[in-house]
């Protein structure tokens, strides 16, 4: 079957002065339906205008321009096609070939929508429509000047029978029908629904500012996962920057068998699929044509990221491994990787990615002279059961205030009846913001919490939970931090001096308070992103 693409583009657009020859994603916006519709019928795509500069632009980009005269614009599109049939003849078509008439003003129309049409004329349609699904409560006003609804019962949008608009991006028919019926509108008819993206038909400058939107929009893959040995940090930190990103296209990939992280990212509206190994995912990347492809997970190797970087520009968080090195960006808050460029890095609390919550619900720890209030934060999963000898060393010295204790999803469970003390154990903490702002004094182990205490001052004992975290820089008297070590080789009565020492000292508790405020007053999840974005696609 032989296929042309026949482009009507006007210069006079009154709606988007000159928009078939204004700049879109870098190119005109004529250039976008040229080059997808190359792409499908290679050298029978036709621009037919009344505008010397248009004609110029669709040349530059390879179509066949044939010349209107300028008109006042109120032929219709099907006239338009006619007088034009002649012409298409004399550049090669013949009567059994289909023309589809494609409107420029849709540049987000993909080249599977065109081998979808394709495919309809294959299976016996005589017309082809692209059409949107636009179903709504509806009005009409009936003869008598009377509002009435157009539908039987009121239900929610999506509950409501399908209702399709014309896109008016394809219509399509072959030529000998077109002459036949005076119409591009013949039965049978096939309807192809689009995707909004899809359908888009820039008429005005809103239009625009959404075809703005779409255009600057990027394809990015994550690549993170959670389980007992790693923690939960990184899907943490990985939601948080999907939601800083949420205007671009995402999808959050994860290992097959890796349950926690599947569970955690079900409760969530992203994307997900699920790899067996890194070889899968690379292929993945390639197959998606990805623009930017996000690690968070520990030591990614140098074979894989430049697999990763033959496709994609990619960007790894907290990497100990050799693929830090080749990654185009590599982001750490808790440490500086003395092996790769400081231009290819972003280190330091300030380039600290926190759940949302502390961007929107911050709050200010109250530093008293007393304290009675203790929180316990040691992570998703607390491998290194830190929790426990916490309250351990809390039992000893007899402590009278509220011990609130956050456990994570992959934590094991603690018998709690065993302790004399006030305790308050919580689980799927959704605001941490106001919980960490009452506590006196915090218990940590070595990860992003200790930034996320930082942010609203509280004064933190951590102990590490393994060798990893005790090569984190963050944890500083400067960032608020008393740093005990590897908490396996803390004791409990070790932890229960120094918590004795810092309950006493309220002028320490209220420095330690002021500096990690001091070291965080600049950091944003939004400042970061752009900082990423702007390092690698400015």
């Amino acid at each position: 079957m032989t296929a042309w693409a026949l482009i009507p583009a006007r210069g006079g657009s009154t709606g988007v002065p000159r928009k078939n020859v204004r700049s879109l994603g870098g190119i005109p916006l004529i250039a976008h339906t040229i080059n997808t519709a190359k792409s499908v019928l290679g050298n029978n795509v036709v621009v037919i205008t009344d505008d010397d500069e248009i004609a110029e632009v669709s040349e530059h980009f390879g179509a066949k321009v044939v010349r209107e005269p300028k008109t006042t614009g109120k032929a219709t599109l099907d006239e338009v096609v006619i007088r034009t049939i002649p012409e298409l003849k004399e550049l090669g078509a013949v009567e059994s070939d289909v023309l589809l008439t494609i409107q420029p003003t849709c540049p987000f129309l993909t080249t599977e929508r065109i081998h979808d049409a394709l495919q309809r004329f294959a299976d016996g349609a005589s017309s082809v429509i692209t059409v949107v699904d636009d179903r709504h409560l509806g009005w009409q006003i009936d003869a008598e000047g009377k509002p009435t609804p157009d539908y039987k019962a009121r239900v929610n949008r999506q509950l409501l029978p399908p209702q399709f608009r014309e896109s008016g991006a394809i219509i399509g028919a072959r030529i000998d029908n077109i002459l036949a019926n005076g119409t591009r509108i013949i039965q049978p008819i096939a309807l192809i629904e689009l995707e909004a993206k899809e359908a888009l038909d820039i008429d005005t400058f809103a239009d625009w500012a959404v075809a703005e939107h779409y255009a600057t929009r990027k394809r990015i893959v994550f690549r993170t996962d959670a389980y007992r040995e790693l923690g939960m940090g990184h899907v943490y930190r990985t939601l948080a920057v999907a939601q800083e990103l949420a205007r671009h296209e995402l999808v959050i990939v994860l290992s097959k068998d890796k349950e926690l992280g599947q569970e955690f990212f079900a409760e969530y509206p992203f994307q997900v699929e699920l790899v067996s190994n890194d070889d899968e995912f690379v292929n993945y990347v390639r197959s998606t044509k990805a623009d930017l492809v996000i690690l968070d997970r520990l030591n990614n190797e140098a074979s894989f990221v430049d697999a990763l970087r033959e496709s994609a520009k990619v960007v790894t968080f907290e990497d100990l491994g050799s693929g830090a090195e080749r990654a185009d960006l590599l982001i750490s808050d808790l440490y500086l990787n003395p092996r790769v460029p400081a231009a290819n890095q972003l280190a330091g609390v300030g380039n600290a990615i926190l759940a949302p919550t502390f961007e929107t619900l911050n709050r200010t720890a109250t530093i008293d002279e007393t304290v009675d209030d203790v929180l316990l934060l040691f992570g998703g999963t607390d491998p290194s059961q830190l929790a426990e000898k916490s309250l351990a060393a809390l039992e000893e010295l007899g402590f009278k205030g509220q011990v609130n204790v956050v456990r994570g999803l992959g934590a094991d469970p603690i018998d709690f009846s065993k302790y004399s003390l006030s305790l308050n154990p919580l689980s799927n903490v959704k605001n941490m913001p106001p919980l960490m702002a009452q506590a006196d004094i915090a218990l940590s182990s070595a990860g992003r919490t200790i930034t996320e205490l930082a942010c609203i001052g509280v004064p933190t004992v951590c102990m590490a939970q393994n060798d990893k975290e005790l090569t984190h820089t963050h944890t500083t008297e400067a960032n608020g931090v008393v740093m005990l070590g590897l908490g396996n080789d803390v004791s409990v009565e070790q932890l229960a001096g120094t918590l004795r020492e810092l309950i006493a000292d309220s002028g320490k508790r209220k420095q330690l308070s002021a500096n990690a405020l001091h070291a965080t007053e600049n950091r944003s999840n939004t400042k970061v992103v752009e900082r990423i974005l702007e390092k690698l696609f400015s």
